[in-house]
C-alpha cells in the first residue's frame, strides 16, 4: 500500500467526520431518523376563515386546490356578551386562567420557571387568539352569550356550564392533578324535546410561540406539532421536520403553493403569490393524542376515546419589507412564529333527554422527561431524542443527579464530561498508543516504500505484515473522536429540548441553553461575543499539538488549524452548555496526554 495515499485517506476520514458535524442537521436526520411518520390523507389547506378565540371552525375537506391566502389569525366580530369573567385554578406547579367567553383556558402560569434570567416572575403561556380547550364548529353552541364558571374543590377544579339556543347544555369539569396534568370531562345534554345533532366539531390546543428572552438556533425547529395516530404502527409524527430524502410534508411546506410543496431548493417553480401569513391544515387520520410545543414547554391533549383527525394551525413571520403587490419582496420559505392545533370529532346525534360524556387528559407544562415519561403512550417522544433516546435519557438523568449533588448545571456538565472520559478511557488510551506506535514506525515504513516503490502489491503486503507484527491498527487513532460523536449528538438533542438548562447560569454565562451573547449590541459589525468557543479553539489547537502525529508535516499543520476553525464556526452560536462540554473534553484530553508522557518518561 502507498503510505502517502493511505495517510491521505486517514486524514480525509477525520475531515469527513467533522464536516458531518458541521452539517449536523442532515446527518442527524439521515443516521438517527425519527420514527416513520403517519401518512394521512391531507386536504389542501389554508382558508380565509378566521381562527377564532372562542370557537375554532372545522373546515370541510375539499378536493385539493391551491390554497388561498390568509392575512392573519384574527378574531371575528364578537357577538353580544357580558363582560368576560376570568377564574383561576391553581396547585403547586400550575395556575390556569379560565374564561367565561368560550369556557376555555386563556393562559397558563408555571411558578416553577422564571420568565427570563433577570425577570424572576413566573412563566406565562399566553395562548393569544387561539385558547386551549375551546370548542369550534358546534352550531348553536357558538351562539352562547356566556358560560357560567364556578370554582370547586378549594380552587383545584371548576365547573363550566352553558346552554345553547337549540337547547343543548354543555357541562364541563376541569380538574388539576398533582403536577401538570389536567382532567377534562365534558357532558353534552339534549334538553330539547327532539333529537339534536352535534355536527363535526373541534377542540383546540392553545397557540404557542417563542417566549421573551429565548434565543433561536439556526437550522433547529423550536416550534412544533406532534401527533400519534390511533391506527397503524408508524409512531409519533413530528410535523416540524421530515425524514432525510423522504417526501413527507412539514409545517412550512403547507404555506407553499401545491407545485412547490415537498421540494428542495433546486427545480422549484416560481412563486405566483405571496405566502399566506397563516394556514390551517386538516389531517384526516384518527389521533390518539396531539401536542403543541415551543422550545421548552408543551401541551398534550388526549381524548380518551380518540379523535377523527386534527387541524394544524401555524402562523408565520412576515418579512420586514414583504408586500403582496411586490413579488421581489416575497419570502421563499416560511418561518413559523406561532403554532396551534385542533382535535377533530365526528358528528353525533343526541336523542331527546340523552347525554353524552367525553373525557380528555390535558398536559401543559415543561418538556421535562421526569414529568412526561409517566404519561405513557410514547408522549416522551415530544422531546425528539430519536434513535439516541436511551443515551439522551441517560444524559438527562446524569445531569439532574449531578446537579442535585452540586447545584450548578455548569459544574454538572464538567463532571459528566469527566465521567464520559473515564468510561471511554480504554478506547482513547488505546487510540493514542496506536498513534504513537504508528509514529515510531515511520522510518521503517519509508524504507519499505523506497524498497518496493516499483512493486505496489508487495509494498501493501509488507506494510500490513509490519502492522500485524507490531500490533498496530492504522485507524486506531480515529477512536478518540469516534467515541465522542454519539455523545455529542445526544447532548445536543438534550440541550434543545430539556428545560433543566433554561436560564441555568455558570460563571459569566447567564444561560447555558443559549450562546453567551456578551456585549450584544455594543460591538459594531460583530453583534455579540462568545468567549467559550474561543477558549475551546485554543484548547483544541493545544490538544492537537500534543497528539502523536503521522504523515506529511504539511498535512499535520493543516489539520492542526483546520479542525479547530471548523469547530469554532460550527459551535460559535450553539448553546453554551454544548461548547462547555467540548471545551472540558479537550482540557481533559490534554491532561491525559501529559500524564501519558510522564508515564513514558518514568
Amino acid at each position: 500500500m502507498d503510505m502517502k495515499k493511505f495517510l491521505t485517506k486517514d486524514t480525509l476520514i477525520l475531515v469527513v467526520l467533522f464536516a458531518l458535524m458541521l452539517a449536523w442537521g442532515p446527518v442527524y436526520q439521515k443516521f438517527f431518523p425519527q420514527p416513520a411518520p403517519v401518512k394521512p390523507a391531507i386536504a389542501a389547506v389554508a382558508t380565509n376563515e378566521a381562527v377564532t378565540a372562542s370557537a375554532i371552525p372545522a373546515p370541510v375537506i375539499p378536493t385539493p386546490v391551491a390554497p388561498a391566502p390568509v392575512t392573519e389569525l384574527r378574531q371575528p366580530p364578537s357577538i353580544a356578551r357580558q363582560p368576560e369573567v376570568l377564574v383561576e385554578l391553581t396547585n403547586a406547579l400550575v395556575r390556569l386562567t379560565l374564561s367565561s367567553h368560550g369556557g376555555c383556558v386563556k393562559s397558563v402560569e408555571l411558578p416553577a420557571f422564571t420568565a427570563t434570567a433577570k425577570d424572576k416572575s413566573p412563566v406565562v403561556l399566553d395562548f393569544g387568539n387561539v385558547p386551549a380547550l375551546a370548542y369550534g364548529g358546534l352550531t348553536g353552541l357558538d351562539e352562547f352569550s356566556d358560560f357560567k364558571v364556578t370554582v370547586v374543590s378549594n380552587g383545584a377544579a371548576a365547573r363550566i356550564e352553558g346552554v345553547s339556543a337549540a337547547g343543548c347544555r354543555l357541562t364541563r369539569t376541569i380538574s388539576l392533578g398533582n403536577r401538570y396534568e389536567v382532567s377534562v370531562d365534558d357532558i353534552f345534554s339534549n334538553g330539547s324535546g327532539a333529537a339534536l345533532a352535534l355536527p363535526t366539531h373541534s377542540l383546540s390546543l392553545g397557540s404557542m410561540g417563542m417566549l421573551p428572552g429565548e434565543t433561536t438556533m439556526t437550522g433547529v425547529d423550536l416550534l412544533g406539532i406532534d401527533t400519534l395516530a390511533s391506527v397503524g404502527d408508524d409512531g409519533v409524527r413530528h410535523w416540524s421536520s421530515k425524514r432525510w430524502f423522504s417526501s413527507d410534508l412539514t409545517l412550512v411546506d403547507f404555506f407553499q403553493e401545491l407545485p412547490r410543496r415537498g421540494g428542495g431548493c433546486v427545480g422549484q417553480p416560481s412563486l405566483t403569490r405571496m405566502m399566506p401569513l397563516a394556514i390551517r391544515e386538516r389531517i384526516a387520520t384518527g389521533m390518539t393524542w396531539v401536542a403543541v410545543k415551543n422550545k421548552f414547554f408543551v401541551q398534550i391533549l388526549q381524548p380518551k376515546d380518540g379523535s377523527s383527525g386534527c387541524d394544524l394551525i401555524v402562523e408565520r413571520t412576515k418579512g420586514p419589507y414583504e408586500k403582496a403587490e411586490e413579488p421581489p419582496s416575497w419570502m421563499a420559505a416560511a418561518v413559523p412564529s406561532r403554532v396551534a392545533a385542533a382535535v377533530q370529532f365526528p358528528e353525533r346525534t343526541l336523542g331527546a333527554g340523552e347525554s353524552y360524556c367525553r373525557s380528555l387528559s390535558y398536559f401543559v407544562g415543561p418538556k421535562e422527561l421526569s414529568s412526561i415519561t409517566p404519561l405513557g403512550l410514547h408522549k416522551k417522544e415530544v422531546m425528539e431524542f430519536g434513535m439516541l433516546r436511551l443515551l439522551c435519557e441517560a444524559l438527562v438523568w446524569s445531569l439532574n443527579k449531578l446537579n442535585w449533588l452540586i447545584p450548578n448545571y455548569g459544574i454538572a456538565i464538567i463532571l459528566l464530561t469527566l465521567i464520559v472520559r473515564i468510561i471511554f478511557w480504554p478506547l482513547t488510551h488505546k487510540g493514542t498508543e496506536s498513534m504513537k506506535r504508528m509514529q515510531a514506525l515511520q522510518p521503517q515504513l519509508k524504507a519499505l516504500q523506497e524498497k518496493y516503490k516499483d512493486k505496489p502489491q508487495k509494498l501493501q503486503q509488507e506494510t500490513m505484515a509490519m502492522y500485524r507484527e507490531n500490533k498496530v491498527n492504522p485507524l486506531g487513532g480515529c477512536l478518540p473522536m469516534l467515541v465522542q460523536i454519539p455523545v455529542f449528538f445526544a447532548l445536543f438533542s438534550v440541550l434543545r429540548s430539556a428545560v433543566e438548562l433554561r436560564y441555568a447560569p455558570f460563571l459569566w454565562v447567564a444561560d447555558l441553553s443559549a450562546p453567551e451573547n456578551l456585549l450584544q449590541g455594543m460591538v459594531p459589525f460583530i453583534g455579540a461575543i462568545n468567549v467559550l468557543p474561543l477558549l475551546m479553539t485554543v484548547t483544541q489547537i493545544w490538544q492537537t499539538k500534543l497528539t502523536p502525529a503521522v504523515g506529511d508535516p504539511m498535512q499535520q499543520k493543516m489539520m492542526m488549524w483546520m479542525m479547530p476553525i471548523m469547530m469554532l464556526i460550527f459551535l460559535y452560536s450553539m448553546p453554551s452548555a454544548l461548547v462547555l462540554y467540548w471545551t472540558a473534553n479537550q482540557v481533559m484530553m490534554i491532561v491525559q496526554l501529559y500524564w501519558q508522557r510522564r508515564l513514558k518518561k518514568a
